[in-house]
């Protein structure tokens, strides 16, 4: 059987009540994922605890949030993602492969994931979501509060019991780093440059 297909074009906020539940995740997800405030903002709950997360080509690895986020809000002063295009695959009764819910990023048959029966009274709901999107970003060390700006691309496996109990079992991330690292990169030369100034005036 095929699953069905969603697609949304413009920003996050835009994504109506009525969309697939798949894009009404984002809608929650995104402005924790986005926050430069990891303690007003958690995004653990949106993870599963034993969920992967793939930077590119490396390797899978487990997901931590917090210290993802941490860092984030440590240099940032703003950051925030504009969705260009956000597509919501509804695999819950397709014969489609889905991402175990381990850190090894295996592939595994969704008959092979438990059913409702007397010990799992409800069966498991998936979603796959993709969004394209380029993700702004201000340092809080800039003294222009120069937006930095990256295209990046980002999956979502999805599986809960429900729309509501939907968490993130994989996240897919590719996106170009070199604008971040050129910005922070240019940042650093010129606050020790002006160090040295202060240091050579200072003699």
């Amino acid at each position: 059987m095929q699953g069905t297909v969603s697609i949304h074009q413009g920003p996050y906020e835009s994504i109506p009540e009525n969309a697939s539940p798949g894009l009404r995740f984002l809608t929650r997800f995104l402005p924790a994922m986005d926050s430069v405030n990891p303690t007003q903002d958690p995004v653990d709950s949106f993870f599963k605890s034993n969920a992967s997360i793939i930077i590119g080509s490396n390797p899978s690895k487990p997901v931590q949030p917090a210290t993802h986020y941490e860092s984030q809000s440590r240099f940032l002063s703003h950051f925030h993602r504009h969705i260009h295009m956000a597509w919501d695959m509804d695999l819950t009764n397709t014969n489609l492969n889905t991402v175990d819910s381990n850190t090894t990023g295996e592939s595994q048959h969704p008959l092979d994931r438990p059913e409702a029966d007397a010990q799992n009274p409800y069966p498991l709901i998936r979603y796959s979501v993709m969004f394209e999107a380029t993700s702004e970003a201000i340092f809080k060390d800039d003294p222009d509060q120069f937006p930095v700006k990256t295209r990046e691309f980002n999956v979502l496996e999805l599986e809960g019991t429900s729309d509501a109990d939907l968490r993130i079992i994989q996240m897919r991330i590719f996106f170009d780093t070199k604008p971040i690292q050129a910005r922070a990169a240019s940042l650093t030369k010129s606050s020790a440059y002006g160090e040295s100034q202060r240091e050579t005036q200072a003699d």
